[in-house]
């Protein structure tokens, strides 16, 4: 009998390498620390990102004052993000409030690290140390209560690993990093070690985010 072979689905889902821009990264340390303030960081952040939008990546700089570049999410990974988000938002509007951080919502982190999850809340608590709307900087000045990180053909794990550890580090008291390809999704929470789960069916909030709960397998892991 003739055996055939049959193609994993997770790896025939990923895009040859060739058919992503490589990942980056430069230190600009000595340029931003020439900066008088975190809103000029800001605005000269926001400006060498618009300035460079037509090259395919993502940028953010990390506490060390290196901006990181990878490549821009894919269909799939946009859709996944979304997913997260749209969720995020309609248990929020069931009366849990706060407000919803999308992938380009901007976090400023301690010294000049900028940094934005695929998705994030801010509790309704934390809004107390916003300014008025219309006098907010262009970038959150303290970590959201809750971040998510997606896991893309762009980038590794153990750089999502690493990034989820300076969110925690940083303040942010639960953190999902959504592992598609390997079907996992790890928990993370100040003075403990990472929960692993292994292909759930929902992910709990609990009791950081009472009552939501996320259906990843059918919003992440099987998107069609």
């Amino acid at each position: 009998m003739t055996s055939q072979t049959v193609a994993d689905p997770i790896i025939a889902e990923l895009p040859s390498v060739a058919d992503l821009p490589t990942p980056f990264s430069l230190d600009f340390s000595s340029i931003l620390s020439l900066l008088p303030d975190d809103d000029a960081l800001d605005d000269w952040f926001l400006r060498f990102t618009s300035d460079n939008e037509d090259m395919g990546y993502q940028f953010e700089i990390d506490q060390r004052g290196r901006l990181q570049a990878k490549a821009s999410e894919g269909l799939d990974g946009q859709q996944r993000q979304f997913n997260v988000q749209v969720d995020l938002q309609n248990w929020l509007n069931d009366g849990s409030g706060g407000l919803v951080l999308i992938g380009s919502g901007l976090v400023r982190m301690p010294h000049l690290g900028r940094r934005a999850a695929d998705a994030g809340w801010i509790a309704p608590d934390q809004l107390e140390d916003l300014p008025p709307a219309g006098q907010r900087p262009h970038s959150v000045p303290f970590a959201p209560r809750f971040v998510v990180e997606i896991v893309s053909a762009s980038n590794r794990l153990a750089d999502r690993q690493a990034k989820m550890e300076e969110w925690i580090a940083c303040g942010v008291a639960l953190g999902w990093l959504i592992d598609p390809f390997g079907r996992q999704v790890h928990i993370y929470r100040p003075a403990a070690e990472p929960e692993i789960l292994s292909d759930p069916e929902s992910v709990n909030g609990d009791p950081e985010l009472p009552g939501f709960i996320f259906n990843v397998r059918q919003r992440v892991f099987d998107l069609y």
